[in-house]
C-alpha cells in the first residue's frame, strides 16, 4: 500500500508527482535535500525559484540537534522516574512514623528525588520552546524549495523559452495567411461578440460585487452552463471519470497538502474563522483541485484501487492579487468562475 499522492504543478512546466503524507508539510523530503543539496539548488534555479537552501540546511541542523536533546531529556525523565518511584513511596511510608529530626531528613531525601525528573522537565520545556522559535521559519523555507523540475523541460525565464514539439491546423486552413485572409471576415474579440449577442452585463456585475465581476445573461448562462456539462459528461462517458461533488471552502492544510500554498496564499481569499471563535480558519479554493485531491487526506490505499479518476465542476474564487494582466477587459482575470476540473490519483 502507498500513502495518496498529490499531483503537483508548482511553478514547473511539467507536471511532476510526488508521494506524500497530506499534513502541511512540503512536497518534497528533507532527506534528499540533505543527502543532495545541490540537486535542489539548481533545481530552484531552473525554476526561477528563489530560496535560501543554505540558511534552511542551518536551521535543519539546529532543529535536529533541539530535538535529539530533547527526546534523550525525556527517555532520562521516563527512566530516573521509573527508577525512584518505589524509593519514594518507601520513603512516603517511613515519613509515617517518623519524628522530629528523622523525618526531616526523610523529607529532605524525598524532595531530592522528586526534584531530579522535575529538572529534567524544565529541561524539556525549554528544549520544546527553542523547537518553537525555529519549526516556523524551517517548515517556511521547506515549503518554498520546489521539486528540480524533469531533465527535458526547457530552461528558461518564461514561457517563450517553451519547446514547440508539433502544430496542427485543418486542411482548409493555411495558419501562414492569418484568420482574415482565410476567412474572408475579420475576427470579433468576445467583449465584441458578448455585447452584440447580449450575453452578459458588466455594468452590474460591478455595481453588485466591484471590479472583475459580471452578470451572465440569457444566452450567456446558456451557453456557459452547455460547455460546462459538455466538458463534465465527457469526462464522465468518454473518460470514464468518477463524478465528484467537493466542498470549495477547506482548512488550510488543504490548501497546503495540494501545493497551492504558499506560494498562492496571495491569491487565495480567506475567512478568519479563528478571529470569530472557531478552531480553524478556511479559504475559498481556486480550483476544484483542491477538493479532489483532499477526498483521501491521510488514507493509505491499496496499490489495487489506483488509479483514481475523479472530475467535478466547480466554482472557483481567486482575488488575483497583483496578477500579471489583471487590468484585461472582459472574462479574463476574474474572481469568481466555474470549471471543470479532473485529477487522477
Amino acid at each position: 500500500s502507498i500513502h495518496i499522492s498529490y499531483v503537483y504543478l508548482g511553478r514547473s512546466q511539467r507536471l511532476s508527482l510526488q508521494i506524500c503524507r497530506y499534513h502541511p508539510r512540503p512536497m518534497i523530503d528533507i532527506r534528499q535535500l540533505r543527502e543532495n543539496p545541490d540537486r535542489f539548488r539548481q533545481g530552484a534555479r531552473d525554476k526561477n525559484a528563489e530560496v535560501d537552501i543554505d540558511r534552511l540546511l542551518k536551521l535543519d541542523e539546529e532543529r535536529r540537534a533541539i530535538l535529539s536533546k530533547m527526546e534523550t531529556a525525556r527517555a532520562e525523565q521516563n527512566r530516573i522516574s521509573k527508577e525512584i518511584g518505589p524509593q519514594i513511596g518507601k520513603l512516603k511510608g517511613q515519613m509515617k512514623s517518623a519524628e522530629g529530626a528523622a523525618k526531616a531528613a526523610l523529607e529532605s531525601q524525598l524532595a531530592e528525588l522528586e526534584a531530579k525528573p522535575a529538572a529534567l522537565k524544565k529541561d524539556v520545556a525549554l528544549f520544546e520552546d527553542e523547537l518553537r522559535l525555529i519549526e516556523p521559519h524551517w517548515q517556511d523555507l521547506l515549503m518554498r524549495v520546489p521539486q528540480p523540475p524533469a531533465h527535458d523541460v526547457p530552461k528558461g525565464a518564461d514561457s517563450s523559452w517553451n519547446t514547440e514539439i508539433r502544430r496542427w491546423h485543418p486542411a482548409a486552413f493555411d495558419p501562414a495567411k492569418g484568420f482574415e485572409a482565410n476567412k474572408g471576415f475579420k475576427p470579433k474579440g468576445h467583449l465584441e461578440l458578448v455585447k452584440d449577442l447580449g450575453l452578459a452585463d458588466f455594468e452590474r456585475g460591478v455595481k453588485m460585487s466591484g471590479t472583475r465581476h459580471y452578470v451572465l445573461t440569457g444566452m450567456g448562462m446558456r451557453l456557459h452552463q452547455a460547455v460546462l456539462r459538455y466538458a463534465f459528461d465527457h469526462m464522465v462517458e468518454k473518460n470514464g471519470f468518477t463524478a465528484i461533488g467537493v466542498p470549495v471552502i477547506v482548512k488550510e492544510e488543504c490548501m497546503q497538502g495540494t501545493g497551492f500554498f504558499p506560494f498562492g496564499r496571495e491569491q487565495a481569499y480567506h475567512i478568519e474563522e479563528s478571529a470569530r471563535g472557531s478552531g480553524h480558519d478556511l479559504f475559498l479554493t481556486g480550483t476544484g483541485e483542491v477538493g479532489l485531491m483532499g477526498i483521501h487526506a491521510d488514507e493509505i490505499l491499496p496499490e489495487s484501487a489506483l488509479p483514481l479518476t475523479y472530475t467535478t465542476v466547480s466554482t472557483c474564487f481567486r482575488r488575483e492579487a497583483g496578477a500579471a494582466g489583471k487590468d484585461t477587459a472582459g472574462l479574463y482575470r476574474i474572481h469568481q468562475f466555474d470549471k471543470v476540473e479532473q485529477v487522477v490519483v
